[in-house]
């Protein structure tokens, strides 16, 4: 009975997003409502109204604020059923194949690692800090953390990796995105406009430039970190491994 209920369900989900999917316009016809009236927009104002001169960052931080703003809660989601699936963060589980290996530490590859991080991070911070005005951004910036973060992990260990960037630590950086985007909706609503918005009246046009400059950086520090960190905590759950070594000296 339950399959058949979830089968029908599926089905009729399925249905409805098919047709909504055939009501949609044409892709690629120059006469849709993107094509006609958003896209000018966007080229014609897009720096004037959202403060950047990258068009991308424009979109994502300005015209579709609240869309990011969900997007990014989705990172956690998927974190979430991760360690789910997993289960081995609720089972404390700290130990790694990789570190019971029995391969020795490569002096070579920790050297090569360890000159290379401090480029990683000044990149990172160069991608989100300009990501604004140039390409880049947040997402970006974010994901070379994380890559970052892998290389070490699997250069020096996990063990070692975990030690630096422990559970309850990734807990507090994995909200950054969210908080950020608090903050700034606050500020905007205490400035007497919308949630979200940049522009506030109160404020005279050369304080309303510095302001939402501060701010579209405040997302995507926040959106960066965030970004590292999911990479970061997949990274580690994916690496957890159960410690069977009790077992195996019981038996």
């Amino acid at each position: 009975m339950k399959k058949a209920v979830t089968l029908i369900f599926i089905g009729g989900l399925a249905a409805a997003l098919l047709y909504t999917v055939a009501l949609l316009p044409p892709m690629g016809d120059a006469d849709n409502p993107t094509n006609r009236h958003i896209v000018p927009r966007y080229h014609e104002r897009g720096e004037e109204e959202a403060g950047t001169g990258n068009l991308v960052a424009a979109v994502i931080l300005n015209y579709r604020g609240y869309d990011t703003m969900v997007e990014v809660t989705i990172f956690s989601a998927a974190l979430a059923g991760i360690f789910a699936v997993l289960g081995t963060v609720r089972k404390r589980i700290n130990r790694s194949y990789i570190d019971r290996a029995g391969v020795r530490f490569s002096f070579i590859s920790g050297t090569t690692v360890l000159l290379l991080m401090p480029l990683i991070i000044v990149f990172s911070a160069y991608t989100i800090l300009y990501g604004t005005d140039l390409p880049g951004g947040g997402f970006q910036g974010g994901a070379a953390i994380g890559a970052g973060v892998m290389i070490s992990s699997v250069a020096y260990g996990f063990h070692r990796a975990q030690r630096r960037l422990s559970h309850h630590v990734r807990i507090i950086l994995e909200s950054t995105a969210i908080s950020a985007f608090f903050v700034v909706g606050t500020v905007g609503v205490i400035g007497g406009a919308a949630f979200l918005t940049y522009m506030l009246p109160a404020l005279t046009p050369g304080s309303q430039s510095v302001l939402r400059t501060v701010m579209l950086l405040v997302l995507q520090f926040g959106i960066g970190i965030k970004v590292g960190i999911i990479c970061t905590s997949i990274l580690f759950a994916l690496m957890m491994e159960e410690d069977t070594s009790d077992v195996e000296h019981a038996s």
